[in-house]
């Protein structure tokens, strides 16, 4: 029997279990029914050591890891309707001049908290740096941490006077 060449090429298959409310959400849109919930919202963060960022959102903010694993070099999670998607800087994201993404910046999550007093402490008590500590506000008191990478998280607890947007659906 005489091996096709092209076998060095292929990938080897990765069985994905998806969320089922995202695969329901999907087969709706796909068969031209409602559209996906414009609700939710997803950030993607580049970060230089996958498994670290992983346990960071997952172990101290609370994140929950999606069973998706195509690459070791991405990963998705989950908060709420939060989606949080981590990519290690590679090829597939270079710009046409061969830059690529980095971590860091100053564009973050905010992630809303109910006592960002005790949050801020158990977070420092487990090793978590922050860039500020807590700041008040108007509306909101905020911190700003990192993740391991060096990307900004930010954590607010409302105050009197805060509100979200209310949305009216006809």
């Amino acid at each position: 029997m005489t091996r096709d060449p092209l076998d060095v090429l292929r990938l080897p298959g990765v069985p994905i279990q998806p969320r089922t409310a995202f695969a329901e959400a999907l087969w709706r849109r796909m068969s031209g029914g409602q559209e996906a919930d414009e609700g939710s919202a997803t950030i993607r963060y580049f970060v230089d050591d996958l498994d670290r960022a992983i346990a960071f959102y997952r172990d101290q903010l609370g994140f929950e890891q999606e069973l998706l694993d195509p690459s070791p070099t991405f990963a998705m999670l989950y908060r709420g309707e939060l989606r949080l998607l981590l990519s290690v800087p590679g090829e597939p994201h270079a710009l046409p001049d061969g830059t690529l993404p980095e971590p860091g910046g100053w564009n973050r999550i905010s992630l809303r908290v109910s006592n960002l007093n005790a949050t801020v402490a158990a977070l420092r008590a487990g090793g978590v740096a922050f860039r500020r500590g807590i700041t008040a506000g108007v509306a909101v008191d905020t911190a700003l941490l990192t993740d391991p990478s060096g990307n900004p998280v930010e954590l607010f607890e409302a105050r009197a006077g805060y509100h979200e947007r209310t949305t009216t659906k006809e």
